[in-house]
């Protein structure tokens, strides 16, 4: 795995400094706990999944850490020959709520994305997820579009996107 240019930010919420490095295989027991920690069951990734993503070369996948803790984790996706890079998963395990990791892992998934030559970034969220709505808030992100009863539960998803060229980083 490459290094990559946004490796560790210093948050002073917390006790330790919060890292953010590129997943290897090696770490799949740890993203599948904080998939479990961060998400109801219907909304986690399989492990198979997490598997597969972490093998392919079309996924980024970015795991922050405060010492030798899971703190959050980062799923990208990319297509080959695409200009517009996926968030597909951002997570944080809740006990670090509010203590700045899902922005910090905002800010590896903008510099990867950028990195990769993509000029944007899209993703959808759940239309009640309030808190991760004000992180795509202040990430620079706008509302796309609406899709009705997108979830299994029926309830509708937000399409966002943030333009990378105007606000890089």
């Amino acid at each position: 795995m490459h290094p990559l240019a946004v490796t560790a930010a210093v948050w002073h919420t917390f006790p330790m400094p919060l890292t953010i490095r590129s997943a290897t295989p090696a770490d799949l027991d740890t993203l599948t706990a904080v998939e479990g920690a961060a998400f109801a069951p219907e909304d986690r990734f399989a492990r198979r999944n997490l598997r597969r993503m972490l093998a392919s070369r079309s996924a980024w996948i970015g795991i922050a850490e405060s010492g030798d803790v899971p703190a959050g984790a980062a799923i990208l996706l990319f297509r080959k020959g695409a200009r517009t890079a996926r968030l597909y998963s951002i997570a944080s395990d809740p006990g670090f709520a509010g203590q700045g990791v899902g922005a910090a892992l905002m800010t590896a998934c903008v510099a990867e994305a950028v990195r990769r030559g993509c000029d944007r970034l899209r993703l959808e969220v759940r239309a009640s997820n309030t808190r991760a709505l004000a992180l795509y808030e202040r990430s620079g992100f706008s509302l796309l579009k609406e899709k009705k009863a997108y979830y299994a539960d029926g309830e509708s998803a937000l399409i966002l996107e943030r333009d990378l060229k105007a606000r890089p980083i």
